[in-house]
């Protein structure tokens, strides 16, 4: 990259990066409690493959408000009151991760096991509105798999690290910056991932 790029890539990553981790948490929980909301009821599918194929046909990308500058988790409540009310769930990257996160606990080996997972990825490469994406990782049968949008991936991979790198949405390209949180969207870890990162055990 020219020197312009790079200064704009890591001004682009920083930002990104303080609010992620720092404002998004409370911002999310202002917002989820303006919006209408309903009790969360398990959907309660079969398997995870019965999950895969109803997911598609029920849920909807949609940019957040300013094309995801302004951006924020759902509530569960939140969640419950569109499919009620609308009979899908529609939102961005992180909601449909969260959504996903929801429905796939029976399948997770242990509930625990699943991670809201956001990549920075150079936007010279992916283009600006895809370089920041939110998916779901967990682990199923002793593999992880990934939830990008509405779609499961087919692939298994045996190590965390595999499945942040090799998954069809990262495409083998170079991962700036990640950070993995939990189901309450406490950050676990944040960083450029690596064979020899500071991830915690159970993320490796």
């Amino acid at each position: 990259m020219k020197r312009r790029q790079r200064a704009a890539v890591w001004g682009w990553k920083q930002g990104l990066a303080i609010w992620m981790t720092r404002f998004k948490r409370p911002f999310s929980r202002v917002v989820m409690g303006l919006r209408p909301s309903l009790p969360w009821q398990p959907l309660g599918f079969a398997s995870l493959e019965e999950y895969a194929q109803w997911l598609p046909h029920h849920v909807r990308w949609v940019p957040d408000p300013l094309g995801g500058v302004v951006d924020f988790f759902p509530s569960l409540g939140y969640m419950a009151w569109q499919l009620f009310t609308k009979g899908e769930f529609e939102d961005d990257c992180d909601g449909l991760a969260f959504f996903s996160a929801a429905n796939v606990e029976p399948f997770c080996d242990r509930p625990e096991d699943r991670y809201l997972v956001t990549v920075l990825i150079n936007p010279f490469e992916m283009g600006l509105a895809n370089a920041a994406h939110v998916m779901l990782f967990f682990k199923h049968q002793g593999k992880w798999r990934v939830i990008s949008n509405q779609s499961l991936f087919d692939q298994r991979w045996d190590t965390f690290l595999d499945a942040l790198t090799g998954n069809p949405y990262v495409g083998g390209r170079t991962v700036l910056w990640t950070v993995i949180q939990d189901l309450r969207f406490r950050n676990l870890w944040k960083g450029k991932p690596g064979e020899e990162d500071s991830r915690p055990a159970f993320l490796k």
